[in-house]
């Protein structure tokens, strides 16, 4: 298990659930804390808690936006959704949360994390595009 993934686990045995995990993550590259944020995109689990798009990706796109809202705009957020759609649509027939664990919320154990891990990993590419580095 790399470090990541390891991290996701921990945050995940926290009560953490996806969208707020790719923001904590976020957070801690940068060294900062906001406890208050984390809280807030609580609203974004489970798919909007109505199995809409994917919390994964809704909460990496505001973890790319708390490192640059404007690259995040107008080129981060862009590519990610575009590799989220062209790797998870093809595998589970779409990026809504409920696609993803296809009813089964067992599934929500074996897929996300590894989701989560890829996505987080796809972050750190663009923002390295964009002269980041985490």
């Amino acid at each position: 298990m790399n470090d990541t993934a390891r991290e996701i686990y921990r945050l995940s045995q926290e009560g953490y659930c996806c969208s707020q995990i790719m923001v904590q993550m976020g957070l801690d590259a940068q060294g900062d804390e906001n406890a208050q944020l984390v809280d807030a995109v609580a609203g974004l689990c489970g798919g909007l808690y109505s199995g809409l798009c994917c919390g994964t990706l809704t909460g990496a796109a505001c973890m790319l936006s708390i490192f640059d809202k404007d690259k995040a705009k107008q080129h981060m957020i862009p590519k990610l959704v575009e590799w989220f759609q062209a790797t998870y649509t093809q595998r589970y027939g779409g990026i809504r949360c409920d696609c993803i664990i296809d009813g089964n919320p067992m599934t929500r154990l074996e897929r996300c994390p590894k989701i989560m891990e890829k996505t987080f990993e796809k972050c750190r590419s663009l923002l390295a595009e964009c002269g980041y580095k985490i």
